[in-house]
């Protein structure tokens, strides 16, 4: 079923890059070129076998959506067993687009395009280049069309999802090279479903109160780019001023509630769903990978600190 799935998306990639060549669907190249990665990724992940079901009994997806909340632990070893991941994603996506859909209707796709390109033309490579310049401004009036299409949006929650599955597959990856180096014993499938399910009541929760916080606060006060992922204000951030401290800013914006939630329930799926991974593999992985979005993040804060301001 997986090598069906996988070879379908690329078959449907192909008819969008043809239709969008054609001026039929206009602008989705990107969507096709990403169904077909997806596919092929997919198709590939089938070839990796699941673990032996054993006698245990799977339990529902809607219980897994609600014991993943109140007994985690319960939920990860059953997974250790019948690993599934895709409607957990496709909730995670689906929450996703929704809130970037009901930002724009809350800010304006014009103050978003308008704030992204002025900050962009204020980069100091574009300083001096006048026909950069001139190119980026020439495509301001296509960007805000394509942030008020439905069609061309629709194609950018294709991409967010394709790059949501490439992201866990590859999350799912490290966390099993880190549990075979340090002796564990943890299928690939294990590791995928842990670390989606992982991400599972964080994204929830984000979605629940960003989108509260959404409609209460004044778009004025909301940042263009910052508020599309920081609404939820359970970190040190507050401290500092992102445009003059994008660096500390960045750091203590990692801090949060949720974020250690996530460590500890990342680290705990990881625990219980492999067959022979240690709370020390368990937390070493995850810590490390912690570590790594908050170097990543601070890079790109302080490459592209302007957008903070």
């Amino acid at each position: 079923m997986n090598r069906i799935a996988g070879i379908i998306a690329a078959v449907a990639g192909v008819l969008i890059i043809i239709l969008s060549v054609l001026k039929v669907i206009p602008s989705l190249t990107t969507t096709g070129i990403g169904l077909i990665l997806l596919g092929v990724l997919i198709v590939g992940l089938s070839f990796i076998p699941k673990p032996d079901t054993g006698d245990t009994v799977r339990m529902s997806t809607a219980s897994s959506f609600i014991n993943i909340f109140f007994s985690p632990t319960e939920v990860f070893q059953n997974l250790r067993r019948h690993p599934r991941w895709l409607a957990a994603l496709l909730i995670m996506w689906l929450l996703s687009a929704v809130f970037f859909n009901l930002f724009l209707f809350r800010l304006t796709p014009e103050r978003v395009t308008n704030y992204t390109i002025d900050k962009t033309l204020e980069m100091p490579m574009l300083a001096n280049n006048e026909d950069a310049r001139k190119q980026i401004e020439v495509g301001r009036a296509e960007a805000l069309e394509q942030n008020k299409n439905p069609v061309f949006r629709a194609g950018q929650s294709i991409n967010s999802f394709v790059g949501q599955v490439f992201l866990y597959a590859f999350l799912a990856a490290i966390f099993l090279i880190f549990a075979l180096a340090m002796g564990g014993q943890l299928n690939y499938w294990q590791a995928f479903s842990a670390t989606i399910y992982a991400a599972f009541p964080i994204a929830v929760i984000r979605f629940v109160i960003g989108t509260i916080i959404l409609f209460i606060k004044d778009p004025a006060d909301i940042h263009p780019i910052l508020g599309q992922t920081a609404l939820v204000q359970d970190n040190l951030g507050f401290l500092f001023n992102p445009a003059e401290s994008p660096v500390l800013y960045t750091v203590l914006s990692s801090l949060g509630l949720l974020m250690f939630y996530w460590l500890w329930l990342n680290s705990t799926g990881l625990k219980n769903a492999g067959e022979k991974v240690t709370p020390t593999i368990a937390w070493s992985a995850t810590l490390t990978i912690f570590f790594v979005i908050i170097l990543f993040g601070t890079f790109m804060s302080w490459a592209f600190s302007g957008f903070l301001g």
